[in-house]
């Protein structure tokens, strides 16, 4: 029975990082039998009632040693865990968790992950070091594929995609019963929009505008979708205030599953989280990013498509402009669209591939 353990942005309630995992887990359980799965998670007991697996805290040392001495791989990623601007603490502990690993002789695969940014020179080093040291890398964009090879990471950095493009939608009644509760009708073209904080929030004035704009010209309803549970929430029922016009926000919290399903329902996604932009796309609705970090425009990139804004300059009259172009020619790009999605999914599930390849490798 093979072991693997996950390490990720795991139990802190972000729909996109949880959805890397359901991703994960889903694919590890269809194509290996009998195979144990443990997630390093912030939050264990919420983590097993959720994916039905096992969980132990993140930070436990003690039990993650003595999980390691019979683990048959480390799974890193998917998601933005070696970058150094949501905190200093950040890239120590994932490398550390790979190389306590490979302590204990657990062979590691850096899986579908986005590098950086790495403006820390110390942390190129640290991570140059380390990938160099791992038994696979896959990165999900090209710029992190880049960024890997100019650091000195010559270990071959294969460019797959985020494992999300596998996860599969909640059933069909499920959603109509989340809308139900939500008391949320969907009689009319729907806007769906993925907001979160950041910086000073001044960002959110000018998505107010922008939204009571898109609102009134195109005559459609505005759905607020949060990813990041409650933060995101707050934040949507903020621009909400902001507006002149009525919006509609999904107040309760829902698995990754239920959130891509919900998705669906809307006609485009205004996206400031890059996996509300990555689920848009998995469900074939056009994605229109307003961008806060590189992540955004890398991914986009892979569509063909550049971010309709800057969060910190995001002027009405031009997004809403872009955003428009956009959605006039949205059943013409629906094929495009639907085209590289299969080739994402097509690629994400070379991540599982390489998954099986390696514990054939290491336990032969």
């Amino acid at each position: 029975m093979p072991h693997i353990i996950l390490s990720g942005y795991y139990g802190f309630n972000n729909a996109g990082d949880e959805a890397i995992l359901a991703a994960l887990i889903t694919g590890l359980q269809d194509r290996i039998d009998d195979v144990e799965l443990t997630v390093l998670s912030s939050n264990p007991t919420w983590t097993k009632e959720v994916h039905q697996v096992k969980a132990i805290g993140r930070y436990n040392i003690k039990k993650l040693s003595s999980y390691f001495r019979s683990a048959d791989l480390l799974i890193s990623g998917g998601g933005s865990l070696l970058q150094d601007v949501t905190g200093y603490k950040t890239i120590p502990y994932y490398l550390g968790v790979m190389k306590l690993a490979q302590l204990f002789k657990t062979p590691v695969f850096c899986c579908g992950q986005g590098i950086g940014p790495l403006n820390n020179p110390l942390n190129r080093k640290l991570v140059k070091q380390v990938l160099n040291s791992v038994a696979a890398i896959t990165v999900r964009d090209r710029a992190s594929q880049k960024l890997l090879q100019e650091i000195g990471v010559k270990q071959e950095v294969k460019l797959t995609s985020d494992p999300v493009f596998l996860l599969r939608p909640a059933k069909t009644d499920r959603v109509n019963q989340i809308l139900k509760q939500e008391e949320i009708e969907i009689n009319k073209p729907t806007i769906g929009v993925a907001p979160r904080a950041w910086g000073d929030n001044s960002y959110l004035k000018e998505l107010a505008k922008l939204l009571d704009l898109l609102k009134d010209k195109l005559q459609a309803q505005i759905l607020f979708l949060p990813l990041d549970y409650p933060d995101d929430r707050e934040v949507s029922l903020q621009v909400r205030e902001m507006m002149s016009e009525e919006a509609m926000v999904i107040r309760a919290n829902y698995t990754p599953q239920e959130v891509l399903a919900l998705t669906e329902r809307v006609d485009l996604m205004v996206g400031v989280r890059l996996h509300s932009l990555i689920f848009a796309t998995v469900m074939g609705v056009l994605p229109a990013g307003i961008s806060y970090d590189p992540k955004v425009d890398n991914f986009l990139e892979r569509l063909s498509l550049a971010p309709v804004a800057k969060v910190d300059s995001l002027e009405v009259t031009k997004t809403y402009n872009r955003i428009v172009s956009l959605y006039e020619e949205k059943e013409s790009f629906k094929s495009t669209l639907e085209k590289k999605s299969d080739n994402l999914a097509g690629l994400a599930r070379q991540n599982l591939e390489i998954t099986l390849r390696l514990l054939s490798d290491f336990n032969d």
